[in-house]
């Protein structure tokens, strides 16, 4: 392991709320690419499609690791989940709360899970067209000032591939609480990896 990857497990490891960093061999990325792969494919069931570019992002990094984490990281400061038909968003994560509060008193909208808003108004301009689950990824702060590192992106992965990447590594599956992040850079002066 180099140097900047050494530093960067140990700035991992000592974020609050991160238990375990482990790093992605080939054999993982490609499984990890092929389960998200099939969702983009097939769909949530009944919900619509599903493209989670963040992940794809990522794996297009030279350097990704996961981290296990759990409720004590901190919480994501920008929305990465998104509800579109067309280029209408019908549903959003929401991070901002005084933006959410402003939301919640409208009646056009529907709050789920305390920071999903759905746009009912927007849901009825867009009816026949299939609508897409879009998940983004995520700048990771705790790491992007680190000296000789540059596109640092994190992404949450489908559940499926937290439950691949739980197994593989012998992580509790049980805990609710617990959840994975994977996290791609690359290091100044070496080519950009774009397999995926």
């Amino acid at each position: 392991m180099t140097e900047h990857l050494e530093q960067i497990e140990t700035v991992l490891k000592s974020t609050k709320g991160i238990l375990d960093v482990k790093w992605l061999d080939r054999e993982a990325r490609e499984r990890i690419f092929e389960f998200e792969n099939r969702a983009y494919k097939n769909g949530l069931s009944g919900l619509g499609g599903y493209h989670n570019e963040g992940v794809k992002e990522v794996l297009s990094r030279k350097h990704v690791c996961v981290v296990l984490n759990n409720n004590e990281f901190r919480h994501a400061t920008e929305p990465s989940l998104f509800w579109v038909a067309g280029d209408i968003v019908i549903g959003e994560e929401v991070t901002d709360k005084t933006r959410l509060k402003r939301l919640e008193k409208k009646n056009t909208v529907k709050i789920l899970r305390k920071k999903f808003v759905l746009h009912l108004d927007k849901m009825k301009e867009v009816r026949g067209h299939p609508p897409v689950f879009i998940v983004r990824g995520l700048p990771f702060p705790e790491i992007d000032g680190i000296h000789g590192i540059q596109d640092v992106l994190s992404a949450s992965p489908i559940g499926s591939v937290d439950v691949y990447l739980k197994k593989r590594y012998g992580w509790d599956m049980n805990a609710k609480d617990l959840g994975t992040i994977m996290i791609g850079f690359n290091l100044f002066g070496e080519p950009r990896r774009n397999e995926f």
